[in-house]
Order: structure tokens, then C-alpha cells, then sequence
């Protein structure tokens, strides 16, 4: 079997030095014994993420593994926090963990869910290419291909219970879409799907082999047909970030290259600017600052700035770093309010604020638009008087007006979790608006638990929990007009 296998899998030559990720399940495990029989000199590298109990013991089911077919072992243990995001956050520690260009034992079966995936967040080609052929030799095999082959081998693999866990995507997608997609085409579904993929892989080098155009080059980008301009884009800011970035994303810097408006901020990128007809990126204003940029001098943990000491704020112990000043916040309002005035104009857009975070937000936002606009204000609770989400979203006060047919952009003051956001998109896309886009002040690094496409972002900040400028813990502080760190005494 082991013979019949390796000829459908793409591994080095005989005699390469080969890294292998070994979790002990079915998969992996499969990877170390064809890797073996490729000739390969190979590593097993186990990762415990410390998420479970037992989990370290696992690491014994692979150094056995890599004993009786003459592999090197190599153990790493990583500490991963509970909290929103578990399996993307386990996913990037696990990497940063293992050796660079190391081999995974995704299958045709993980090729399939990964395209599903991309397409439930809307990618473009690049992401529906899903996989590289590169570190995943196993992408021509089938899942039941390498249990059957680690029955034959006498291996018994390591069963993770959290890939049964249904509140995972990837798991939904395994153990409900894609068997039902695969019943309405009443055919396998996994093999057309990793097709797909393959060929969508190789329009994507080809376009990518043919774009040439400077993606720092305002001046050509504008020139540039839109769909060569967004790639360049794309690829120049995910040189910048850990993924993709969103296309909601891509078209604001597209606005920056045109003139449309001065910076945008993306997540997990920074801050874009235009300078002498070059696109620049600066890190994102996450840190004490005033209004040119600079570590504002003077305020430091428990100290607010001298302009209101009068507020009895001036000495609180709880207030630490300031993270977004109000010279910042003034410039950056007025920058998203051209650029709403730009993308609306000839419209009168519906303004929906959530309260209470957001009125501050909206009020400044509302003066920067130069267009006839509406408000309206939905309130939601999902924090109570606590600094951690719940989780659970409650609508505390409902719109006055009929969203049929207008287009509405809800003004948010922060994004954390997303779940907010996202149970109030479904719940107003119910009420069959024209259209609906998100204004957000604030986005918190890393802490989403779904995708959010976020048409305008204020600021990217650290996941710290921060008041001031409308935000609040049990009411307090809304009135700070700068944002700042919360630390409980």
C-alpha cells in the first residue's frame, strides 16, 4: 500500500532532508511513514499546544512513530491562550513554532473544506487556489487513504475530540456542507472541488507572472485597469501582514492612490499614506501619541493630559497608556468622512449608531460627511458591566425607521470579537436594504472569531480593553476625549 500511495504524493528526492509537522493523528502520521518510504531523511516535529488534557503525552505516540521508521524527533510545546479566534491563534503559534518550508499532511479531502472556506469569505482566485503542492505532499490522497494506511502499519492514531468541536468553521464546513453539497450533486464533491483548486492555482501564477505594475506607484495604480490595480495591491500588503488582506481593504488604498482620500488604515498592515505620489505604510497608531505621531510626553499609566485635569480623571489609577490622542482621532474622523462623501455621493445614506459607544463617533462622523444624511440608533449589549464580552447579544433598542431599499452604514465604536457586528449585519440584511457597510472607529488585533469585511476602520489597536471617546466601563469615562488603556486597580 505504502508503494501504491507514495506514487500519487510529491515529496523531494531520495536523500533530501525533509520536516515533517506530526500531531500523531491519521494524516501525519501517514505523512512520516511515505515520507520514509520516499527515501527521505526525516524530521518529525510534534507541537503541543497545551490545550487539552493528555495533550503531552501525544508527543510519545510520535517519537514512537519516528523510532521505527528511522526519523529524527524533534518536540516543541507552545502556550495558547483560551479565548475568541482558538483555532486561527493555535494555527500561527503551531508555525512559529516549526521549522520554515516544513511539510503538513493536508489531504485532497483538507484541499476541498480549505476552498469551501475561501469562498464563504468571498476570495478571489488567489485564495480559491486554496493549497500549494509545496509543503503538502499528501494533497493527492483521500483522508480514509491514510487511516487505512496507518491500519496497515498497526499505528494508532492520536483522536483530537476538537475536530468534532461544530464551532469551528473548517469542522462545519467537514461535517455538514460539504456532504450536503456532495448529496445535491449526488457525487463526491472532493475530487471536483481539489480540481478546482489546481486550476484556479495556475490562472493565479500566470496573473501574477504578468503584473508588473508598482503597487507604492500612486500614479499607476490609478492608471492601471481596476483589476490589475487590486492585485497589486493585495500582494504588496500581504507582504505586510499575515493574510490577505480584505478586498474592502484593498479598495481604500485604492482611494488613497487616487486622491480620493489622504490614509486608510488596514488591519494587520498599518497606516497607508500617499507622499510625493508613492504609497507609504506606517505602523498603526498603537501607542501613546499626539497629533504629529509622536510618544506624547507627559502621559503615562494613571495620568491623563493636563488639557482635562479638570475632568477629577487627571489622577486615576486605572487609566493607563493613551492609544489614540484626540488630535489623531479629529484627523482621522475627517479623513472617513471624505471618504463617504466620495463613495455616497448623489445619496442620502441612513447612519445606524450603536449605543452607547458609538454616539460620540457619530456625531463627529456625521459633520465630516458633506452629503444630506439620516440617523437612526440601535442598542445592543453583549458586555453588561463587564470588560470581557458575554458573547451572548442582546437588542436593548431597535430602529424607528424602514430600511427598505436605503443604504445604510452602521457606525460602530469598536470590533473585538465580531459577533456583535455580525448578528446585527444578519439581523438588519433581514430588513432588505439597499445596501449595508460598516464604519467601525476601532479594530481590535486578533481577536475576531469570524471574518468581518470592514469597509471604513478609524484605528487597528492592540487587544487591550480602552475607554474614553464614548467607551466605557459601567458608564464611566465616555467623556474622555482621547482613548486609553483600561487596567482595574
Amino acid at each position: 500500500m505504502r508503494e501504491r500511495l507514495l506514487g500519487r504524493c510529491e515529496f523531494p528526492p531520495a536523500g533530501a532532508a525533509v520536516d515533517c509537522a506530526v500531531s500523531g493523528g491519521a494524516d501525519s502520521l501517514a505523512l512520516l511513514v511515505l515520507a520514509a518510504e520516499a527515501g527521505c531523511q526525516v524530521t518529525a516535529w510534534h507541537v503541543d499546544h497545551g490545550l487539552r488534557a493528555g495533550s503531552a503525552a501525544e508527543a510519545g505516540v510520535v517519537a514512537d512513530a519516528a523510532r521505527r521508521y528511522g526519523a529524527a524527533f524533534r518536540a516543541v510545546a507552545v502556550h495558547v491562550a483560551p479565548g475568541p479566534n482558538l483555532e486561527d491563534r493555535a494555527r500561527r503559534a503551531r508555525f512559529a513554532a516549526l521549522p520554515t518550508g516544513v511539510c503538513t499532511g493536508h489531504t485532497a479531502d483538507d484541499q476541498a473544506e480549505t476552498l469551501l472556506i475561501a469562498l464563504l469569505r468571498g476570495a478571489g482566485v488567489d485564495g480559491l487556489a486554496a493549497m500549494a503542492p509545496a509543503g503538502h505532499p499528501l494533497l493527492g490522497l483521500r483522508r480514509a487513504e491514510t487511516r487505512a494506511l496507518c491500519d496497515e502499519e498497526g499505528l494508532a492514531p492520536v483522536e483530537d475530540p476538537s475536530n468534532d468541536d461544530r464551532s469551528f468553521v473548517r469542522n462545519r464546513v467537514r461535517h455538514e456542507l460539504l456532504p450536503l453539497a456532495s448529496d445535491i450533486a449526488r457525487r463526491d464533491l472532493v475530487p471536483v472541488l481539489a480540481r478546482t483548486a489546481a486550476l484556479l492555482r495556475g490562472d493565479a501564477e500566470l496573473l501574477a507572472a504578468a503584473d508588473p505594475t508598482d503597487a507604492t506607484d500612486a500614479k499607476a495604480l490609478a492608471a492601471a485597469p481596476p483589476a490589475v490595480a487590486r492585485r497589486a495591491v493585495r500582494a504588496w500588503l500581504a507582504g505586510h501582514a499575515a493574510y490577505p488582506p480584505s478586498a474592502a481593504a484593498v479598495d481604500r488604498v485604492l482611494g488613497v492612490a487616487r486622491g480620493d482620500a489622504l490614509a486608510c488604515e488596514v488591519a494587520g498592515v498599518g497606516r497607508i499614506e500617499r507622499h510625493r505620489q508613492r504609497l507609504r505604510v506606517r505602523p498603526a497608531t498603537v501607542r501613546p501619541i499626539e497629533g504629529d505621531g509622536r510618544a506624547a510626553p507627559g502621559v503615562r499609566p494613571g495620568e491623563v493630559p493636563n488639557k482635562v485635569a479638570s475632568m477629577s480623571f487627571s489622577v486615576d489609577q486605572s487609566l493607563g497608556e493613551v492609544v489614540v490622542a484626540e488630535d489623531a482621532l479629529r484627523a482621522r474622523i475627517g479623513e472617513l468622512g471624505a471618504e463617504i462623501t466620495r463613495d455616497y455621493r448623489g445619496k442620502a445614506p441612513l447612519l445606524v449608531g450603536v449605543l452607547k459607544g458609538a454616539f460620540l463617533f457619530m456625531a463627529d462622523l456625521a459633520r465630516a460627511i458633506d452629503l444630506p444624511v439620516e440617523f437612526d440608533f440601535m442598542a445592543v449589549s453583549s458586555y453588561g458591566s463587564s470588560t470581557k464580552t458575554s458573547g451572548v447579544v442582546r437588542i436593548v433598542k431597535d430602529l424607528d425607521i424602514d430600511l427598505a431599499g436605503r443604504d445604510v452604514i452602521i457606525v460602530e465604536d469598536i470590533v473585538d470579537s465580531g459577533l456583535t457586528l455580525s448578528y446585527l449585519r444578519r439581523n438588519l440584511m433581514a430588513r432588505h436594504p439597499g445596501s449595508v457597510e460598516v464604519c467601525a472607529l476601532l479594530v481590535k488585533t486578533g481577536l475576531q472569531r469570524e471574518p468581518q469585511d470592514l469597509r471604513y476602520v478609524g484605528f487597528e489597536i492592540p487587544p487591550e480593553f480602552v475607554v474614553g471617546y464614548g467607551l466605557d466601563v459601567a458608564e464611566r469615562y465616555r467623556n474622555l476625549p482621547f482613548l486609553c488603556v483600561y487596567r482595574p486597580q
